[in-house]
């Protein structure tokens, strides 16, 4: 408690919600974590300490919502969103509808301000039984913030200060101290007073409501990070076996490895790069699971942004017949192949009146005699999982009379 800084050079700004956007942009992706680490396509115009409203992302704990920025990476060009929890998010997150806006705001130019915080209420729950007074604490009360300035009645500003106590919405207020910290509160503009007299500038005085929590954003070079990893997997569907890259992304800090479980039943994998490939040989569905080691500690691990679904390819059937000419009676021989599987019975129809027979269990080969002249087509029926499915035919056999 004793270290001091002057009140001189203290900025204030209240959020102008009819004014146009003082940045706008795209959302290229976001952890799922608390805090959340969200990654913009731009964040040269973002600054620590500043609200953003995100939509569009698929994320009910992000959208629609304002977060405070913090831990901004000019490099990742990632930041922390203060107080969020995207931990218990299922959805995937959309990278082609994510937005976020920075509003403009006002600059209040404040002589003076107060922020008074109000105490709890105190709930007395003595009874007859008990030795002592009892008390519960009740619902904690986030106070006003007052501010006094000088004031021209034309000046746009104060002009959108006034509209702000007209129509009682809901603004973000900003306070950027002499050392760079940023305290940003919600509030509720409750009154506009001005007053004036004889060798006196022009006053007014200003007292805000404050809605919610407030969120200290600490100057530059005091910042603690918090380390978020970002895995992205691709491609996310394909046929087994499917060969995926996993994109591991950071924010908040530099890992030397990192152990990969890719959750198909293989040990975890260490990895030192970024940049990690893995085949999955089997269909099913599979979310990567990545650990990073940070100055020989573990981190929490972080599941994949995104699942793989691994299908199982198509069964393949081919058949053939030789010789496809002769002449009669003519002995032929059927061979089949198939790719992808093995289907639970093969039915053969030879294309000349005779009765279907089925192949012998691990049978791919199979004969028959044409005992009469013509053009005769075999085709073979497969049957998978009790249901036939679409017959493969043979090249036609040419038979001539004796």
């Amino acid at each position: 408690m004793k270290k001091a800084i002057s009140a001189q050079k203290t900025k204030m700004y209240l959020e102008d919600l009819d004014a146009a956007a003082a940045a706008t942009g795209t959302v290229k992706n976001a952890s799922k974590s608390a805090p959340c680490v969200a990654v913009f396509d731009d964040v040269s115009k973002l600054a620590n300490g500043a609200p953003v409203m995100f939509s569009g992302t698929g994320w009910s704990s992000l959208d629609n919502r304002t977060f405070v920025i913090q831990n901004i990476d000019r490099d990742s060009k990632s930041a922390t969103l203060a107080g969020s929890d995207t931990s218990k998010e299922t959805a995937t997150f959309s990278t082609t509808n994510a937005r976020y806006v920075l509003h403009a705001f006002i600059d209040v130019c404040a002589v003076s301000y107060q922020i008074n915080q109000n105490a709890a209420a105190q709930i007395d729950t003595t009874t007859l039984c008990d030795d002592e007074k009892t008390y519960l604490i009740g619902f904690t009360d986030p106070g006003t913030l007052t501010f006094d300035f000088f004031i021209d009645p034309t000046d746009p500003d104060y002009q959108k200060l006034v509209d702000a106590q007209k129509d009682g919405k809901t603004r973000m207020f900003e306070i950027i101290y002499r050392n760079k910290a940023v305290r940003t509160l919600p509030v509720i503009v409750q009154s506009v007073n001005e007053s004036g007299g004889v060798d006196q500038a022009v006053q007014g005085s200003a007292t805000l409501k404050v809605t919610g929590s407030s969120v200290l954003t600490m100057p530059p070079g005091q910042t603690t990070d918090d380390y978020v990893l970002i895995p992205i997997v691709s491609p996310a569907v394909g046929d087994a076996p499917l060969e995926v890259t996993l994109t591991i992304n950071e924010a908040g800090g530099k890992a030397s490895s990192f152990l990969i479980d890719w959750k198909d039943d293989g040990e975890p994998v260490e990895e030192d790069s970024n940049i990690a490939t893995h085949t999955y040989a089997t269909a099913g569905a599979y979310q990567p699971v990545v650990t990073a080691m940070i100055s020989g500690s573990a981190s929490a691990p972080f599941k994949s942004q995104n699942s793989v679904t691994v299908t199982a390819p198509p069964y393949v059937l081919t058949a053939s017949v030789a010789p496809t000419t002769g002449i009669a009676p003519l002995a032929v021989t059927l061979t089949v192949t198939e790719e992808n599987g093995n289907a639970d019975l093969l039915t053969v129809d030879w294309g000349d009146g005779s009765a279907t027979e089925d192949l012998a269990d691990d049978a791919t080969t199979a004969q028959h005699s044409y005992a009469a002249a013509g053009s005769f087509t075999t085709m073979v029926t497969p049957t998978i999982d009790s249901t036939p499915g679409s017959a493969v035919s043979a090249a036609p056999v040419i038979v001539t009379a004796a």
